[in-house]
């Protein structure tokens, strides 16, 4: 639970990499947290029945509200659960473009055993490069360009230590690593990854402080319950953040209550849209009003917001 009796609920699938980046985050920062287990691929029930259509994972209600995509998840956990709880710098942005370049990059080295036809078909439309008819390809590739990745974070980012900004896990080690890590850890490793530690070249001896901190890191520790008693709890708290209304001089031009959609510039168009009642807008945010009656919050980049 969260501070005076909020609850915060993440929801998630213990193989997600981006769910296992929010979860580093919440348990680095010393956030108590429970967890609602998701299927890895759609439908997924639990969150329909809350109203929510948006397709990724992680999610994260604190209290009524609930936020999706792990950059606002990471900006709102700092700023509302864990100010000042881990070192934060000007230059995490940066370092979180540059892991989710990384991300991209590790998707070429899954193992051909995951990739059956059903979880390709529910992922084309957000990682097309799934999809590729060449896939099989590309790992050579993919493992040449994660080995440039990893020697830019051992010569360079940890030159000077342990961790980038000193001798303390920060925001921008999680924002770095958790690729990486997704990337080296074995499937049934905790938690699962890729298991392409075993490919030439990718081991501790050759990347001894990139291992290092992934070994540094503090294993999740939230707790899992029942979807239903998590919906129970999230329907029946408070808000959490402030109803500020539209922005004046909305780009859209769509005013508050208006019917609308909102879908992820980065997928497939018209392929996830959520739908809900515009309740506020800023350069950070969108805000949905679903008729569960939560807030569905959404990051101003990388989305669009169009009147139904």
């Amino acid at each position: 639970m969260g501070s005076q009796g909020t609850p915060v609920i993440h929801y998630d699938y213990e193989f997600s990499p981006v769910g296992q980046k929010t979860k580093l985050l919440l348990t680095a920062a010393g956030v108590p947290f429970e967890r609602v287990d998701q299927p890895a691929v759609l439908p997924r029930k639990d969150l329909e029945s809350l109203g929510i259509t948006y397709r990724r994972i992680p999610l994260l209600a604190i209290g009524k509200d609930v936020y999706v995509d792990s950059a606002l998840i990471f900006d709102t956990v700092l700023e509302k659960l864990a100010k000042g709880k881990l070192q934060t710098t000007t230059a995490d942005k940066a370092w979180e473009a540059w892991g989710y370049d990384t991300f991209q990059d590790v998707l070429t080295l899954a193992p051909h055993e995951l990739l059956s036809d059903d979880f390709v078909k529910d992922r084309e439309t957000i990682f097309p490069i799934l999809a590729r008819s060449d896939y099989k390809t590309l790992r050579p590739s993919g493992v040449a360009q994660f080995q440039e990745r990893l020697e830019f974070l051992e010569k360079t980012a940890l030159s000077s230590g342990g961790y980038i900004n000193g001798d303390k896990l920060s925001v921008a080690d999680i924002h770095v690593i958790w690729g990486a890590r997704w990337a080296l850890n074995p499937m049934d490793g905790g938690p699962p990854g890729l298991g392409s530690s075993k490919e030439a070249g990718l081991g501790k001896e050759h990347f001894p402080k990139v291992w290092k901190l992934i070994e540094s890191l503090p294993a999740s520790n939230g707790q899992t319950v029942d979807a239903a008693e998590a919906a129970k709890k999230i329907q029946s708290a408070s808000f959490t953040a402030d109803k500020s209304g539209v922005a004046k001089g909305e780009p859209t031009g769509i005013q508050a209550g208006k019917q609308v959609t909102v879908d992820s510039l980065d997928a497939a168009p018209h392929s996830h849209p959520q739908a809900g009642k515009l309740v506020s807008t800023s350069n950070k945010e969108i805000v949905l009003e679903l008729p569960s009656g939560i807030h569905l919050h959404f990051p101003r980049v990388g989305y669009i917001l169009r009147e139904a």
